[in-house]
């Protein structure tokens, strides 16, 4: 069996001396981590780039039951450095400044997936 593997390990690490530190990440232990987010992509999608954004997800109305919202983060992207190991795999670091914004929640489009749309869509395509 084939073991699929990232293309990329992309990291979101806050800058050494970047204020917000009350607002990143608890480790299990309770430390404070500078690593703010990780993505892996299996494909060629486009690389993060100064002034990019994180983006935040949540469930406004049942936190912390699944996504329905996402917004613009307070994170952005102020440097990026890509490394490439001998295999051609690569390991994205990107060093991110607080800087807060008013938050603006978009609904997130999901398909459904319950039996009764399933099968209007199945009817539909023949």
């Amino acid at each position: 069996m084939t073991e699929l593997m990232p293309s990329r390990r992309i990291l979101y690490i806050a800058a050494a001396d970047a204020p917000g530190w009350e607002e990143r990440r608890l480790m299990p232990r309770g430390s404070l981590t500078d690593l703010l987010a990780q993505e892996l992509d299996y494909g060629e999608n486009r690389l993060p780039k100064p002034g990019d954004r994180l983006r935040d997800y949540s469930n406004l109305q049942d936190p912390g039951n699944g996504v329905t919202h996402g917004r613009d983060g307070d994170w952005v992207v102020m440097e990026v450095e890509q490394f490439v190991s001998t295999s051609g795999r690569e390991v994205i670091t990107c060093y991110c400044i607080f800087e807060p914004i008013a938050p603006n929640w978009q609904t997130l489009n999901r398909q459904s997936n319950d039996a009764e749309n399933q099968s209007l869509i199945y009817q539909n395509l023949n």
